[in-house]
Protein backbone atom coordinates (compact mmCIF):
# COMPACT_ATOMS: atom_id res chain seq x y z
CA UNK A 1 0.00 0.00 0.00
CA UNK A 2 1.27 3.29 -1.05
CA UNK A 3 0.02 6.57 0.45
CA UNK A 4 1.20 9.81 -1.87
CA UNK A 5 1.72 12.97 0.64
CA UNK A 6 1.88 16.20 -1.86
CA UNK A 7 3.60 18.82 0.31
CA UNK A 8 4.84 22.43 -0.45
CA UNK A 9 8.26 21.07 0.53
CA UNK A 10 9.68 18.71 2.40
CA UNK A 11 9.81 18.64 6.35
CA UNK A 12 10.58 16.20 8.95
CA UNK A 13 9.09 13.32 9.73
CA UNK A 14 8.57 10.51 11.77
CA UNK A 15 6.69 6.86 11.74
CA UNK A 16 5.30 5.95 15.54
CA UNK A 17 3.94 2.06 15.28
CA UNK A 18 0.82 0.94 17.83
CA UNK A 19 -0.13 -2.65 17.00
CA UNK A 20 -2.12 -2.12 13.56
CA UNK A 21 -1.61 1.37 13.23
CA UNK A 22 1.35 3.46 11.99
CA UNK A 23 1.16 7.22 12.36
CA UNK A 24 3.29 9.49 9.98
CA UNK A 25 3.96 13.01 12.08
CA UNK A 26 5.19 15.81 9.87
CA UNK A 27 6.96 18.81 11.53
CA UNK A 28 7.00 22.09 10.43
CA UNK A 29 3.72 21.42 8.73
CA UNK A 30 0.22 23.22 8.93
CA UNK A 31 -2.82 20.38 7.64
CA UNK A 32 -4.46 21.68 4.45
CA UNK A 33 -5.80 18.58 3.65
CA UNK A 34 -8.88 19.19 1.90
CA UNK A 35 -9.85 15.33 0.86
CA UNK A 36 -8.23 11.78 1.31
CA UNK A 37 -8.39 9.50 -2.03
CA UNK A 38 -8.29 5.87 -0.87
CA UNK A 39 -8.54 4.09 -4.69
CA UNK A 40 -9.71 0.56 -5.28
CA UNK A 41 -11.36 -1.37 -2.24
CA UNK A 42 -8.48 -2.68 -0.13
CA UNK A 43 -9.58 -4.56 2.75
CA UNK A 44 -5.97 -4.09 3.98
CA UNK A 45 -6.25 -0.40 4.06
CA UNK A 46 -9.08 0.28 6.96
CA UNK A 47 -9.02 3.61 7.08
CA UNK A 48 -6.60 6.80 6.60
CA UNK A 49 -7.02 9.43 9.45
CA UNK A 50 -5.63 13.07 10.32
CA UNK A 51 -5.08 15.82 12.71
CA UNK A 52 -3.28 18.79 13.02
CA UNK A 53 -2.21 17.90 16.37
CA UNK A 54 0.18 20.89 16.99
CA UNK A 55 0.57 24.12 15.55
CA UNK A 56 3.30 23.08 13.38
CA UNK A 57 2.58 19.47 13.41
CA UNK A 58 0.74 16.96 11.48
CA UNK A 59 -0.48 13.46 12.30
CA UNK A 60 -1.72 10.96 9.92
CA UNK A 61 -2.52 7.66 11.15
CA UNK A 62 -3.25 4.44 8.84
CA UNK A 63 -5.43 1.61 10.43
CA UNK A 64 -4.83 -1.36 8.86
CA UNK A 65 -6.77 -4.60 8.32
CA UNK A 66 -4.16 -7.10 9.02
CA UNK A 67 -1.01 -7.24 10.78
CA UNK A 68 1.97 -4.54 10.26
CA UNK A 69 4.83 -6.48 8.42
CA UNK A 70 6.95 -3.77 7.27
CA UNK A 71 6.62 0.14 5.96
CA UNK A 72 9.41 2.70 4.66
CA UNK A 73 9.19 6.50 3.26
CA UNK A 74 10.63 7.77 0.60
CA UNK A 75 10.80 11.64 -1.27
CA UNK A 76 9.66 12.04 -4.56
CA UNK A 77 10.41 15.81 -5.36
CA UNK A 78 8.18 17.62 -2.74
CA UNK A 79 5.46 14.39 -2.44
CA UNK A 80 6.37 12.21 0.77
CA UNK A 81 5.63 8.62 -0.43
CA UNK A 82 4.51 6.35 2.45
CA UNK A 83 4.95 2.70 1.87
CA UNK A 84 3.45 -0.25 3.86
CA UNK A 85 4.26 -4.13 3.51
CA UNK A 86 1.38 -6.75 3.09
CA UNK A 87 2.30 -9.72 5.05
CA UNK A 88 3.27 -12.61 2.64
CA UNK A 89 0.25 -15.79 2.46
CA UNK A 90 1.62 -18.03 4.89
CA UNK A 91 0.49 -21.74 4.87
CA UNK A 92 0.23 -22.67 8.52
CA UNK A 93 0.92 -26.39 8.20
CA UNK A 94 3.97 -25.54 6.77
CA UNK A 95 4.91 -21.54 7.91
CA UNK A 96 8.16 -21.57 6.02
CA UNK A 97 7.72 -22.72 2.88
CA UNK A 98 8.26 -19.99 0.38
CA UNK A 99 9.55 -17.46 2.96
CA UNK A 100 12.60 -15.35 1.85
CA UNK A 101 15.30 -15.48 4.70
CA UNK A 102 18.40 -13.22 4.80
CA UNK A 103 20.49 -15.03 7.42
CA UNK A 104 23.16 -12.51 8.57
CA UNK A 105 26.12 -14.24 10.17
CA UNK A 106 27.33 -11.45 12.23
CA UNK A 107 30.91 -9.58 12.01
CA UNK A 108 33.95 -9.50 11.06
CA UNK A 109 35.23 -6.90 11.54
CA UNK A 110 35.53 -7.01 14.77
CA UNK A 111 33.68 -9.53 17.58
CA UNK A 112 34.53 -11.16 20.41
CA UNK A 113 37.34 -14.16 21.11
CA UNK A 114 36.80 -17.10 23.03
CA UNK A 115 39.30 -18.38 25.85
CA UNK A 116 40.97 -21.04 23.43
CA UNK A 117 40.77 -18.38 20.70
CA UNK A 118 37.62 -19.31 19.01
CA UNK A 119 36.42 -16.13 16.55
CA UNK A 120 33.06 -15.12 17.49
CA UNK A 121 32.81 -14.46 13.08
CA UNK A 122 33.86 -18.66 12.48
CA UNK A 123 31.11 -19.06 15.22
CA UNK A 124 28.28 -16.78 13.86
CA UNK A 125 29.34 -18.18 10.70
CA UNK A 126 28.95 -22.34 11.75
CA UNK A 127 25.92 -21.34 12.97
CA UNK A 128 24.24 -19.42 10.07
CA UNK A 129 25.35 -22.11 7.61
CA UNK A 130 23.80 -25.13 9.60
CA UNK A 131 20.37 -22.31 10.10
CA UNK A 132 20.13 -21.92 5.87
CA UNK A 133 20.18 -25.66 6.06
CA UNK A 134 17.34 -26.24 8.58
CA UNK A 135 15.56 -23.52 6.36
CA UNK A 136 15.70 -24.48 3.07
CA UNK A 137 15.10 -28.15 4.25
CA UNK A 138 11.86 -26.63 5.48
CA UNK A 139 10.67 -25.07 1.93
CA UNK A 140 12.17 -21.27 2.82
CA UNK A 141 14.27 -19.66 0.59
CA UNK A 142 17.70 -18.62 2.31
CA UNK A 143 20.09 -15.64 1.67
CA UNK A 144 22.85 -15.46 3.65
CA UNK A 145 25.00 -11.83 3.83
CA UNK A 146 27.95 -13.90 3.90
CA UNK A 147 28.99 -17.74 2.81
CA UNK A 148 32.58 -17.28 3.99
CA UNK A 149 35.44 -15.89 6.03
CA UNK A 150 34.48 -12.20 4.77
CA UNK A 151 34.48 -8.68 6.29
CA UNK A 152 31.20 -6.73 5.43
CA UNK A 153 29.92 -3.50 7.25
CA UNK A 154 27.08 -3.43 8.79
CA UNK A 155 25.39 -1.15 6.32
CA UNK A 156 26.47 -3.25 3.50
CA UNK A 157 24.29 -6.34 5.21
CA UNK A 158 21.17 -4.19 5.89
CA UNK A 159 21.13 -2.85 2.05
CA UNK A 160 21.76 -6.42 0.75
CA UNK A 161 18.59 -7.68 2.93
CA UNK A 162 16.72 -4.73 1.33
CA UNK A 163 17.79 -4.69 -2.26
CA UNK A 164 16.97 -8.66 -2.17
CA UNK A 165 13.42 -7.90 -0.93
CA UNK A 166 13.96 -10.03 2.53
CA UNK A 167 10.81 -10.87 4.01
CA UNK A 168 12.75 -11.60 7.74
CA UNK A 169 16.30 -10.71 8.58
CA UNK A 170 17.90 -12.96 11.33
CA UNK A 171 21.31 -11.81 12.47
CA UNK A 172 23.39 -14.52 14.31
CA UNK A 173 26.01 -13.39 17.40
CA UNK A 174 27.36 -14.54 20.33
CA UNK A 175 28.43 -12.78 23.44
CA UNK A 176 30.92 -11.32 25.64
CA UNK A 177 30.88 -9.13 28.71
CA UNK A 178 33.06 -6.52 29.48
CA UNK A 179 36.04 -6.34 31.96
CA UNK A 180 35.33 -7.26 35.27
CA UNK A 181 32.02 -8.49 35.00
CA UNK A 182 32.17 -12.48 35.98
CA UNK A 183 30.59 -14.19 32.82
CA UNK A 184 29.36 -17.24 34.97
CA UNK A 185 26.91 -14.89 36.73
CA UNK A 186 25.91 -13.21 34.21
CA UNK A 187 25.33 -15.23 30.90
CA UNK A 188 22.48 -16.39 28.83
CA UNK A 189 20.49 -16.01 26.07
CA UNK A 190 18.71 -13.24 24.30
CA UNK A 191 17.53 -11.61 21.45
CA UNK A 192 17.26 -7.86 20.47
CA UNK A 193 14.81 -5.73 18.08
CA UNK A 194 13.77 -2.54 16.85
CA UNK A 195 10.73 -2.19 15.76
CA UNK A 196 7.77 -3.09 17.38
CA UNK A 197 5.97 -5.39 14.81
CA UNK A 198 9.57 -7.35 14.99
CA UNK A 199 9.11 -7.89 18.80
CA UNK A 200 6.88 -11.25 19.10
CA UNK A 201 9.92 -12.87 16.57
CA UNK A 202 12.36 -11.92 19.38
CA UNK A 203 10.35 -13.12 21.63
CA UNK A 204 9.50 -16.55 20.07
CA UNK A 205 12.98 -17.16 18.76
CA UNK A 206 14.09 -16.36 22.62
CA UNK A 207 12.43 -19.24 24.11
CA UNK A 208 13.42 -21.76 21.92
CA UNK A 209 16.93 -20.54 22.69
CA UNK A 210 16.55 -21.01 26.38
CA UNK A 211 14.89 -23.99 25.95
CA UNK A 212 17.20 -25.62 23.34
CA UNK A 213 20.44 -24.52 24.37
CA UNK A 214 19.16 -24.54 28.50
CA UNK A 215 20.23 -21.43 29.60
CA UNK A 216 19.58 -18.39 31.36
CA UNK A 217 16.75 -16.66 30.45
CA UNK A 218 18.39 -13.07 29.99
CA UNK A 219 14.91 -12.12 28.09
CA UNK A 220 14.51 -9.94 24.81
CA UNK A 221 15.49 -6.10 24.28
CA UNK A 222 14.88 -3.20 22.36
CA UNK A 223 18.17 -2.05 20.68
CA UNK A 224 19.66 0.66 18.43
CA UNK A 225 21.17 -1.90 16.57
CA UNK A 226 21.94 -1.62 12.64
CA UNK A 227 20.92 -5.29 11.96
CA UNK A 228 17.47 -4.66 13.82
CA UNK A 229 16.92 -1.13 12.68
CA UNK A 230 15.14 -1.90 8.90
CA UNK A 231 11.43 -1.10 9.05
CA UNK A 232 11.13 -2.47 5.95
CA UNK A 233 10.70 -6.17 7.14
CA UNK A 234 10.54 -7.70 10.65
CA UNK A 235 14.61 -8.06 11.93
CA UNK A 236 15.95 -9.19 14.87
CA UNK A 237 19.69 -10.04 16.20
CA UNK A 238 20.24 -13.26 18.36
CA UNK A 239 22.87 -13.84 20.83
CA UNK A 240 22.83 -17.25 21.27
CA UNK A 241 25.93 -18.17 23.38
CA UNK A 242 28.70 -16.30 25.46
CA UNK A 243 31.89 -17.18 23.65
CA UNK A 244 34.22 -15.97 26.93
CA UNK A 245 32.96 -18.46 28.34
CA UNK A 246 34.76 -22.05 27.94
CA UNK A 247 31.84 -24.47 28.22
CA UNK A 248 29.88 -22.44 25.20
CA UNK A 249 33.17 -21.96 23.42
CA UNK A 250 33.42 -25.38 23.38
CA UNK A 251 30.05 -25.92 22.36
CA UNK A 252 30.50 -23.43 19.66
CA UNK A 253 33.57 -25.33 17.80
CA UNK A 254 31.71 -28.87 17.48
CA UNK A 255 28.71 -29.25 15.03
CA UNK A 256 26.28 -30.70 17.62
CA UNK A 257 26.23 -27.03 19.52
CA UNK A 258 26.14 -25.42 16.58
CA UNK A 259 22.90 -27.28 15.54
CA UNK A 260 21.23 -26.65 18.56
CA UNK A 261 22.16 -22.76 18.08
CA UNK A 262 20.81 -23.41 14.47
CA UNK A 263 17.45 -25.88 15.79
CA UNK A 264 16.90 -22.61 18.05
CA UNK A 265 16.29 -20.13 15.59
CA UNK A 266 14.16 -22.45 13.09
CA UNK A 267 11.98 -22.89 15.90
CA UNK A 268 11.49 -19.66 17.17
CA UNK A 269 10.62 -18.59 12.89
CA UNK A 270 8.35 -21.37 12.82
CA UNK A 271 6.12 -20.99 15.54
CA UNK A 272 6.36 -17.23 14.92
CA UNK A 273 4.98 -17.45 11.26
CA UNK A 274 2.65 -20.36 12.39
CA UNK A 275 0.88 -17.53 14.69
CA UNK A 276 0.71 -15.06 12.03
CA UNK A 277 -0.65 -17.17 9.48
CA UNK A 278 -3.43 -18.55 12.53
CA UNK A 279 -4.28 -14.55 13.18
CA UNK A 280 -2.09 -14.06 16.69
CA UNK A 281 0.70 -11.95 15.29
CA UNK A 282 2.44 -9.78 15.09
CA UNK A 283 0.26 -7.52 16.06
CA UNK A 284 1.00 -5.82 19.26
CA UNK A 285 -1.99 -4.02 21.89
Amino acid sequence: VVLRIPLSGRVPYRVEEVGNRLTLRLYAAVSDINWTRYGPEDPYLRAVRWVQSGTDEVAITVVLGGPLWGYRARWNRDDLLFEIRRPPVIDPDQPLAGRLIVVDPGHPPLGATGPTGLREADANLAVGLRLRELLLAAGARVLLTRDRDTALSLQARVRFADSVGAEILVSIHNNALPDGVNPFTNTGASVFYNHLQSLPLARDIQRALVQRLQLRDLGVGRGDLALARPTWMPAVLCEGLFLMVPRQEAALRQPAGQRRYALAVRDGLERWLHDVASGRGPDVP
